[in-house]
């Protein structure tokens, strides 16, 4: 399940990310210097009524519509595969062990003592993974180990494992797509110190997935219940569309600043007369106010590192002027964060920039790494 801390292996893994919006897939190739190039990236929408509220509800239709994607775009269905399942279906939790522990009485202990702790159904219905991230010296002196614990109902695995299986693809590993994301951004990540939070935030379709990072490692995750989809009802009713009409409207959007050169009182709101922009703007600003209280949770109950930089990936990132108008709302520093740092991009490739904040979960997914 782990691997976005780094590794030396030989060769990248074809990446496939299945959401509520679309299927994607990535293939990478090495090229040296830690450098990638883009083989492959192509989607195709979900099929309807076939993932629900990021729940797979028919597997079967959903690997025949990646079966045909991959044949489509030849892509050699005999690859190493891998997957990630939303951050919403699985508990995560940084443990802090005995440093003195050893290896194989870690894995116990993770496994058997811990994992019972954090798991809210029967043990024997989760699929557990750790990973030791590293020395940590606590407030009281004592020296601890740090140990990243994901816990993901088998059930939600299966369904994915199934999906993969119909379309004839060798599944390898399967993880959560916050992980595939930070992968895709471990050079942005590199600026900030160890006493330094960033927070990413990735707007997908029917949810939004929170997490603050330190040392590039999740320290915090949640979930909100705010996607593009919702900005998209709001737009149809203003506009008296249907939605269906509404997918390229709102990436047309631009969202409204307040110029810095006004003198605004403290909380005021900038003003648009276009009612689809309002519509749009009031859900934004609750997803705002959503990571202000993720931020406020964090640094009051997890950690005393300031947050001191978003990042926003995800398909709802590149509505126009998002960046600009979170960082007004949010009063700190915010960017998108670019999945394509370390991946060069071949010119017979068409990858709109507006579209590329949207492909980092298969992305970072397409850059695990594996042994031959």
């Amino acid at each position: 399940m782990f691997s976005f801390l780094g590794g030396s292996k030989t060769q990248t893994m074809l990446g496939v990310d299945i959401n509520p919006e679309r299927i994607s897939v990535a293939q990478l190739k090495k090229q040296g210097n830690g450098r990638y190039r883009l083989a492959h990236y192509h989607s195709v929408e979900m099929p309807e009524g076939a993932m629900i509220e990021g729940r797979i509800l028919d597997p079967g239709t959903i690997g025949l519509a990646l079966m045909n994607l991959l044949n489509e775009n030849k892509i050699p269905t005999n690859l190493p595969t891998a997957t990630a399942v939303p951050v919403r279906e699985a508990i995560v939790r940084l443990i802090r062990l005995p440093a003195d522990l050893p290896a194989d009485e870690l894995r116990r202990v993770v496994l058997e003592q811990e994992a019972e702790l954090y798991i809210p159904y029967p043990r024997d219905q989760a699929d557990v993974d750790y990973q030791p991230l590293g020395l940590d010296l606590s407030q009281d002196g004592i020296e601890r180990i740090e140990v990243l614990l994901v816990a993901i109902p088998k059930e939600v695995v299966d369904n994915y494992l199934e999906v993969l299986q119909a379309a004839n693809l060798k599944v390898r590993c399967v993880e959560l797509a916050s992980f595939s994301l930070i992968r895709t951004i471990r050079e942005q990540l590199t600026q900030y110190g160890p006493q330094e939070a960033v927070l990413l935030s990735s707007i997908g379709y029917e949810s939004s997935e929170i997490s603050i990072l330190v040392n590039g490692i999740p320290q915090f995750t949640r979930t909100v219940n705010i996607g593009t989809i919702h900005m998209r009802q709001v737009l149809a009713q203003s506009l008296n569309l249907p939605i269906s009409r509404t997918g390229d409207l709102l990436q047309s959007l631009k969202l409204p600043l307040i110029s810095p050169t006004d003198v605004l009182s403290t909380g005021e709101q900038p003003i648009t007369t276009n009612p689809g922009v309002a519509a749009v703007t009031r859900v934004i600003s609750d997803l705002a106010d959503e990571i202000k209280r993720s931020i406020d949770f964090f640094i009051n109950t997890e950690s005393s590192a300031p947050v001191v930089k978003v990042l926003l990936a995800g398909p709802g990132a590149s509505i126009g002027q998002m960046d600009g108008f979170l960082s007004q709302s949010l009063s700190m520093a915010v960017e998108l964060a670019d999945p394509f740092g370390n991946i060069a991009v071949p010119d017979s490739l068409e990858l709109p920039l507006e579209e590329r904040p949207a492909m980092g979960v298969a992305l970072g997914l397409a850059l695990r790494e594996y042994t031959k």
